[in-house]
């Protein structure tokens, strides 16, 4: 696509920071990182970011293709874990964020924020804090209601 941000990157019409790469799939750091070595993991052929429109083959092959990328960052930063996310937003082009995560134990231990968070529509950015404890039953209403929408 002519305009999209990351076509212009995999063309290499703009600049950027090359860790990975396949004739399918290109992993680049991020020029905005929230942390270091948080990477952008970027389908070569312009799809949509909504990553469940993706073609059954393509997908397969991304998600085969992101666990090389993410061994890649864990081993090169020395993480013992690289969180990943979806998100789809920001630029319309399919993409996976990395985030190497720093200063975890070797022995797994819970790492839980303070404070909880709760988002009644998308803000712009994720977050993975937990909410605050809802209902198991205001939970089953909302499962039953789900499930119901979506039967075959």
């Amino acid at each position: 696509m002519k305009n999209c941000t990351f076509c212009k990157i995999i063309r290499g019409e703009l600049p950027s920071a090359k860790i990975w790469e396949n004739d399918d799939f290109l992993a680049i750091l991020d020029v905005n990182p929230n942390t270091k070595g948080m990477t952008l993991f970027l389908t070569k052929q312009h799809f949509d970011s909504y990553i469940n429109s993706l073609p059954d083959g393509t997908y397969n092959k991304y998600f085969q293709a992101l666990k090389k990328v993410t061994s890649m960052l864990e081993k090169g930063l020395a993480v013992k874990r690289v969180a990943v996310a979806i998100e789809g937003m920001a630029i319309n082009h399919a993409h996976i964020k990395l985030y190497p995560l720093h200063g975890l134990k070797d022995k797994f231990e819970e790492v839980l924020a303070k404070d909880r968070v709760y988002f009644e529509k998308y803000e712009g950015f994720l977050s993975t804090q937990l909410g605050p404890t809802k209902n198991i039953g205001e939970l089953r209403k909302l499962a039953e209601e789900i499930k119901s929408k979506t039967r075959d």
